[in-house]
């Protein structure tokens, strides 16, 4: 595993921006964690954490669940599985069986069980303090490191244009800044869906 600080030293020596003077470095340690949250989101969307909550009637999402609707991958009632109803336009809910469905962003349980409900969700990556470890494998760090580097350059590449336009020729077409920051994160992209097509299955009872 891999702590947030190591992390940062990793990002540093892939895109060369380790001098010693960290007043001289093209961005500081602050900024660096910013990309580095946003790559741990854009990561958690593809491969989140799996959690079970238990929890009672009304049931809402924990706080560190995916905000989408497909956070939620099983409803649990006393060790059975309950179906999930998809709701459309002009349906009406069944009158019979137990099931669950999305209602304003809250799930609603029908009949309402009187025990407790666990509810199985799809859960972002925590961004760890400074000498605490991420939770995203070994072997998917280097993701990390891409996004986070294409978010460098593309702050760099950026500043490095803004300059340019006062060279005498004033045109910015000749930066290869400007473009790095999109071939490392298409690399990203590509590694991404190369690794979800060589994912695991996600299994969900519904009533389709």
């Amino acid at each position: 595993m891999t702590t947030l600080a190591e992390m940062r030293t990793r990002v540093r020596d892939f895109v060369r921006d380790t001098n010693a003077d960290e007043t001289k470095r093209k961005v500081s340690d602050a900024e660096l964690n910013g990309y580095l949250q946003d790559g741990l989101s854009d990561y958690s969307w593809h491969f989140p954490l799996q959690k079970v909550a238990d929890t009672s009637p009304p049931v809402t999402l924990p706080a560190d669940a995916v905000p989408d609707e497909n956070a939620v991958d099983f409803v649990e009632v006393s060790g059975v599985l309950w179906t999930l109803y998809k709701v459309e336009e002009g349906s009406s809910l069944p009158t019979t069986g137990k099931f669950w469905y999305w209602r304003g962003g809250s799930i609603e349980l029908a009949p309402t069980p009187t025990s407790s409900v666990s509810v199985w969700y799809r859960a972002l990556h925590p961004f760890p303090a400074e000498d605490a470890d991420f939770t995203l494998p070994s072997a998917d760090e280097e993701l990390l490191v891409l996004y986070t580097a294409a978010k460098f350059h593309q702050k760099v590449g950026t500043v490095a244009a803004k300059l340019d336009r006062f060279k005498e020729r004033g045109e910015r077409d000749d930066n290869p800044l400007i473009m790095m920051h999109q071939v490392i994160m298409a690399e990203y992209h590509a590694k991404v869906s190369d690794r979800l097509r060589k994912g695991t299955v996600r299994l969900r009872k519904t009533n389709a």
